[in-house]
């Protein structure tokens, strides 16, 4: 079970793990029924250099009317004696075309002494067919011993680790004032500490909802003990400028990604990041943050704000492990606040995330050593809401 190898890029046989068994995608794979009936595809496992990898699926003339492909990337460690152990994951809707003609594609961290693998399973069956499939790796880089010898110091904001609640989802009403990852309600928008956010945006506010994931980014970071004097933010979404003069006035710092959120094949560039400051134009020149080669006590940020990158990343089938490279740069204990739109239950906006997907990610970054705050979907259930997720790194 090898694959074949070029210099950077590895095509892997996509049935080269169970050998002969036919796929749930067909008529791809072997001539064997599978075991399991959920079985899609299954590369041998393969050694890279530690560093970033990435996986790229592709499928020719694919078409389905069902189903949902999920790709798990497992390690094994040879001569352990341990199953595989996961490693990230990412899924495509078979029935989506543009989604299916995108392909997927997952970036990991690969470490010395492991080997890796793609396995794809269809969740609840398919009527999937395919004239073929590729499943290529390719090692886009290998760990710098300078910079991965030097891990980012712990933040020194913030108040206090976010308590573990006896249940991830709340059924209480939620409150403005001590925020948890929750959804907008019209309670909410009457609230003293709402309309203070509100007069402080001014002419930023926007519509009730624009205001409020505004209002709620800056209470969630305010109640975490972030808008503090020396804070260091990274935002992503233009729409973070609104919160440029509250962010100055609390004495921190931010910076707005010029990038567009990372998806799979594209990690963070640590010694050319491209970003601007908060409060500077569309127009103002983008500079290469030199992340790597900052000092110890300046490297990273206190906390991280993204608008809509979760709704991208969901898009793409991608939303946990684009949100953890994102993080990849918040500082320990420091502070994410992640607004995204949330879809009722019937005729939600296209790209917009299911309570199901939303839980799912939560459990995600909980499993990868991160606290996220308590869900609270109250009034999530008739229309596409605005909802803020508040994840601390660990």
């Amino acid at each position: 079970m090898t694959s074949d190898v070029s210099e950077h890029v590895r095509v892997l046989d996509p049935f080269g793990f169970f050998i002969g068994q036919s796929s749930a995608i067909v008529p791809l794979g072997g001539a064997e029924r599978s075991l399991d009936t959920r079985y899609a595809f299954h590369t041998p496992y393969v050694e890279f250099q530690p560093g970033r990898v990435v996986f790229r699926l592709r499928f020719d003339r694919l078409r389905a009317s069902f189903g949902e492909l999920r790709v798990n990337v497992n390690a094994f460690i040879p001569g352990s004696g341990r199953d595989a152990i996961f490693v990230t994951s990412a899924r495509v809707n078979l029935h989506d075309a543009a989604a299916v003609a995108r392909g997927l594609t997952i970036s990991f961290m690969s470490v010395a002494g492991a080997t890796y693998a793609a396995y794809g399973y269809c969740t609840e069956g398919t009527d999937a067919r395919a004239e073929g499939m590729t499943v290529e790796a390719e090692q886009l880089e290998t760990a710098d011993p300078a910079t991965a010898q030097r891990p980012l110091l712990p933040s020194k904001f913030g108040a206090g680790q976010l308590q573990a609640p006896a249940r991830l989802i709340a059924s209480e009403p939620p409150s403005f004032a001590y925020p948890v990852s929750q959804a907008i309600t019209d309670t909410q928008l009457q609230e003293h500490d709402f309309d203070r956010w509100k007069r402080k945006l001014g002419d930023h506010a926007g519509t009730p909802e624009q205001c409020w994931a505004l209002a709620f980014a800056a209470q969630a970071l305010r109640s975490y003990g972030l808008l503090e004097p020396g804070a260091r933010g990274i935002c992503w979404g233009p729409e973070c400028g609104a919160l440029a003069a509250i962010f100055a006035e609390a004495g921190c710092s931010a910076l707005l990604a010029a990038t567009a959120p990372i998806s799979g094949d594209a990690g963070i560039d640590w010694h050319a990041f491209p970003c601007r400051r908060l409060d500077a134009g569309a127009d103002a020149p983008v500079e290469l943050l030199p992340l790597a080669d900052e000092a110890p006590d300046q490297r990273g940020f206190d906390f991280l704000l993204s608008l809509g990158a979760a709704n991208h990343g969901y898009a793409d089938g991608n939303t946990a492990n684009m949100l953890l490279e994102m993080m990849s740069v918040l500082r320990p204990r420091g502070i994410a606040v992640h607004m995204l739109q949330l879809s009722g239950r019937a005729n939600s906006t296209p790209g917009t995330l299911p309570r199901g997907e939303v839980e799912r990610l939560a459990v995600t970054l909980l499993s990868r050593g991160f606290s996220v705050a308590q869900l609270n979907f109250e009034g999530a259930e008739d229309r596409d809401r605005p909802f803020g997720i508040i994840v601390r790194k660990d």
